[in-house]
């Protein structure tokens, strides 16, 4: 512990402990968590996986920050900024304790483009590979843009890439994922919040399986 102290004489490191707890105190466990997590990361800091403990107004309480280090390629002394991951879907990741090396076995960070690169997309017929083609490659722009933006033609061709193109209901299925995709072939497709859930639950089962 530092043992400067400001004019008052407060060890001002006790004063920033007392600082953080204040501010986080009232937030439930998951978002002490990621308030923890996006501050370390932000200071270019790793945290270990050790439960820190607070006071609240129950009794002691656990507080285990997750804080991956940041992903450097050989050679690179940079962290994510340089993946080209958008800051939106960077905080998506936080969010959902997704690392880049995870990502990174089914989307082509760090190089100019974004895009799907899975080995395979699952699911029991063309329709459901279609859906989760559909899914994962609005990640895929969600990494690169922030925005889970993508064009009728993008869903074709990366369907015809995974065996999940149906040429006879085609556009009737896109029609039917309607909860999870808006958007019409005129003015492109997002995914919507559901879509975005599905999604992320999706890029989950993938890597637990990976």
């Amino acid at each position: 512990m530092s043992n400067v102290q400001n004019s008052v004489g407060i060890d001002p490191e006790i004063e920033a402990i007392a600082i953080v707890y204040r501010a986080i105190a009232a937030l439930d466990s998951p978002a002490q968590q990621r308030v923890l997590q996006y501050v370390a990361s932000k200071l270019g800091h790793s945290v270990a996986t050790i439960p820190v403990s607070i006071d609240t107004a129950d009794g002691p309480k656990l507080v285990t920050p997750m804080v991956e280090p940041p992903h450097q390629q050989p050679g690179d002394s940079t962290g994510d900024d340089d993946l080209g991951i958008s800051p939106v879907a960077l905080k998506w990741m936080r969010r959902n304790n997704l690392g880049v090396n995870q990502l990174s076995a089914i989307f082509s960070l760090g190089v100019d483009e974004i895009d799907l690169v899975a080995k395979a997309i699952p699911g029991k017929g063309k329709k459901e590979r279609c859906l989760n083609v559909v899914l994962l490659k609005g990640i895929a722009e969600y990494l690169a843009s922030g925005a889970p933006r993508i064009t009728q033609e993008q869903i074709k061709e990366t369907c015809l890439h995974y065996d999940a193109f149906d040429a006879t209901n085609f556009a009737a299925n896109l029609k039917s994922f309607s909860g999870d995709l808006s958007g019409t072939k005129a003015s492109g497709f997002t995914l919507t919040a559901r879509g975005l859930t599905n999604a992320t639950e999706l890029i989950k089962s993938l890597v637990q399986t990976s």
